[in-house]
């Protein structure tokens, strides 16, 4: 049965170590447990304007979207951090975290799917 496409693509962590698959699902966990929760906040920041904090946001972001490849959105997370340090363009930093964050959302449920990693989202204190 061929493989359904998917959001990430996991190349870049093979290119930094091909033998160690825990490597990879620590990886993918760290993944798991920060960005789904900070893709939520840059929204939230995002409609606050609180610019600053949408920078910042981004900014950590942007590594982990490179790691995993996350192509669809690689380029719009580069806008925003960019726009919101600028304090530019602040409709458009809105459009595009919700964006993101919708994005983050699937290729998290990907990974977890794909990995068999539970983690349950506690939305009361807002962490894994």
């Amino acid at each position: 049965m061929p493989r359904r496409s998917r959001l990430y693509n996991l190349e870049r962590l093979y290119e930094i170590d091909n033998t160690n698959k825990e490597f990879i699902r620590e990886i993918i966990s760290a993944f798991l447990k920060s960005v789904p929760m900070n893709a939520g906040d840059l929204v939230i920041a995002a409609d606050e304007k609180k610019w600053e904090k949408v920078y910042f946001l981004a900014h950590k972001m942007k590594a982990n979207i490179d790691l995993l490849n996350i192509k669809t959105i690689r380029e719009d997370i580069r806008i925003i951090e960019r726009n919101a340090k600028a304090k530019i363009h602040q409709e458009q930093i809105i459009d595009k975290a919700k964006f993101v964050n919708v994005t983050i959302q699937q290729c998290a449920k990907e990974l977890q799917e794909d990995f068999a990693i539970n983690l349950h989202f506690d939305p009361e204190h807002n962490h894994y």
